[in-house]
């Protein structure tokens, strides 16, 4: 592809990104990238410096912006920092490859050392509640609670459809139109401007995930094995929709309900994988009731 091409395109996505902070975001923010050996981590902050951290890891695609029906209530308390993971669709610039599970950590434990943040709350959804489980399997003390929201795989497989949308998703308009409509049937509306980021995102460099690798023991989508998820002594609250289209969540409830000892599963009713989209005052009240238990 042409660069000139490439540079539209990137600069239609940026300004697109830029458009939900601006439109859409509720509350005053400041932006910055932080340096880590894996490349340029943008970050959106939102709360009181001197309050405690909570960190913020979005669903793969949507990055940081999707969580602008969340941040005011959850800023109110909490110095909320939300993080562009490295490698996918979003604003931080990746420049040295992730090899495998602890690459991932490590990444996130820069970050965290960079903001000299040494113990934190996470909320991670999708691809970050992954990213999530991930991160206290290497870096435990780092964690005091965690919520893991929709987890992307971690507990059980994707449904082979999700490989066909997720497929669809990245190779034009109208992929993206369907992933949504599939991920949010007919109980809720993606604004117009989250839509747009969608798409002009959508004919960017980083690929969907692949059906074969879905048990890749070095890097991600990955299933944790049980002996992983017992050893996990953080505690956990995770949220599962239940119109979850991804993977069958009964399932998940299922393998997740005993894996850590202090794990709490709860199956949400009425939402689906992007539930803190759909439900934000539900959502936002719950995972503040459970950290401040």
């Amino acid at each position: 592809m042409h660069t000139s091409k490439l540079g539209e395109q990137k600069n239609s996505y940026l300004q697109s990104y830029d458009k939900v902070l601006e439109k859409l975001w509720p509350i005053a923010f400041s932006s910055y990238f932080v340096d880590t050996s894996y490349g340029y981590t943008y970050i959106i902050e939102s709360g009181d410096k001197l309050s405690p951290p909570l960190i913020l890891l979005h669903g793969a695609r949507m990055s940081s912006t999707m969580w602008y029906p969340n941040i005011e209530e959850w800023s109110k308390h909490n110095r909320v920092i939300c993080i562009d993971i490295l490698g996918d669709k979003n604003k931080s610039i990746l420049e040295k490859k992730f090899t495998n599970r602890l690459s991932y950590a490590s990444w996130l434990n820069e970050v965290l050392d960079h903001l000299q943040i040494n113990k934190t709350n996470i909320v991670g959804l999708s691809y970050g509640a992954l990213h999530t489980v991930n991160f206290l399997s290497f870096f435990p003390q780092k964690v005091n609670k965690a919520v893991i929201i929709s987890p992307a795989a971690t507990y059980i497989p994707f449904d082979p459809m999700f490989y066909s949308y997720a497929m669809g998703m990245v190779s034009n308009k109208e992929g993206v139109k369907s992933f949504l409509e599939w991920v949010f049937d007919n109980r809720y509306t993606v604004d117009p401007l989250i839509e747009q980021q969608l798409i002009a995102g959508t004919f960017g460099n980083s690929s969907p995930p692949n059906q074969e690798e879905t048990q890749t023991e070095q890097g991600f989508p990955y299933v944790f094995k049980d002996e992983e998820l017992a050893q996990v002594q953080t505690q956990l609250l995770l949220l599962l929709g239940e119109k979850e289209v991804m993977y069958n969540p009964e399932e998940a409830f299922c393998r997740a309900k005993n894996s850590s000892p202090h794990i709490t599963v709860e199956m949400v009713k009425g939402v689906g994988h992007l539930m803190s989209m759909e439900k934000p005052k539900q959502i936002n009240k719950r995972i503040l009731h459970f950290l401040d238990e």
